[in-house]
């Protein structure tokens, strides 16, 4: 069954790794970004959507739930998933991961603990923080588990919030497509990820989506196509790909995750505001 687990790490942080989250102003500081969202808390179901090549996944299903709020000076991010596949064999492999983040509205600090549960129950935790030295420009990446390292992250690199806001920005001007290297502190190779964005349609408000919510109402929203690909800059196919819908409030919708071999579908279940912070 090839695939890597990792990936699924950023089924919302387009992202938003949703994940998900230009317009003339600076490219790289997310406090200089004229988008906004709503903070929310999202729950996705995932299913199969299409098998590819020889078929060895006959049947996938999970959750995915998330949770995007304002702190005033920054946004934290909680996420929580479990995912089972079924080979055509009728192996089962149920495997997760929980996400706990805090970004810095100037772009420039990140704090993120990651544990991913595999296959027999063992768990892998990453935790850390990043610091750059102004907005646009690098950094340092310094993880705490599961071994103490730096990583250096280079100019320009973005966090995933002010990455989901450049791209909201972006959306709303048509400036694709998009390239930046982003940092969320998954994976095994450092947590740094180039990112190329591409624009797959403009969708009008009031248009329907899968769940009726007065979140969505009257929203206008864009179709995206993120591929993400490794630090080996000489493999030119991405790790995975991503087409979602984004409203201009932030909310991720009609997900498909390919990751070559097989895609998956995240269907918008349930939706609820949070309550702004007393800033």
């Amino acid at each position: 069954m090839p695939f890597s687990r990792h990936l699924f790490f950023r089924l919302i942080f387009p992202g938003l790794s949703a994940a998900l989250l230009v317009a003339g102003m600076s490219a790289w500081a997310s406090a200089e970004a004229a988008a906004t969202f709503t903070p929310h808390r999202a729950v996705y179901g995932l299913s199969l959507e299409k098998s590819r090549g020889n078929g060895s996944i006959s049947r996938a299903q999970g959750k995915l739930e998330f949770e995007w709020a304002d702190i005033c000076t920054g946004w934290t991010v909680s996420q929580r998933t479990l995912v089972q596949l079924v080979s055509n064999e009728g192996q089962v492999i149920d495997f997760g991961w929980t996400l706990n983040a805090m970004e810095a509205k100037d772009g420039t600090y990140y704090r993120f603990f990651i544990r991913r549960l595999n296959a027999g129950g063992a768990a892998e935790n990453q935790r850390g923080e990043a610091r750059l030295t102004a907005p646009g420009q690098g950094g340092t990446a310094t993880y705490s588990e599961p071994t103490a390292q730096e990583v250096k992250l280079p100019k320009g690199t973005l966090f995933p919030t002010a990455h989901s806001l450049l791209l909201l920005d972006a959306a709303e001007t048509g400036e694709f497509p998009l390239w930046r290297q982003v940092f969320d502190g998954s994976g095994e190779e450092g947590g740094l990820y180039g990112i190329s964005a591409a624009f797959a349609g403009a969708l009008p408000a009031g248009e329907p989506g899968q769940l009726k919510s007065p979140l969505l109402r009257d929203q206008k929203s864009w179709r995206l196509h993120l591929a993400y690909f490794g630090a080996d800059e000489s493999v030119s196919v991405p790790e995975h790909e991503q087409i979602f819908r984004i409203y201009a409030n932030g909310v991720v919708d009609e997900m498909l995750l390919d990751y070559g071999d097989f895609i998956l579908r995240a269907d918008l279940q349930t939706l609820e505001g949070l309550p702004a912070p007393q800033c």
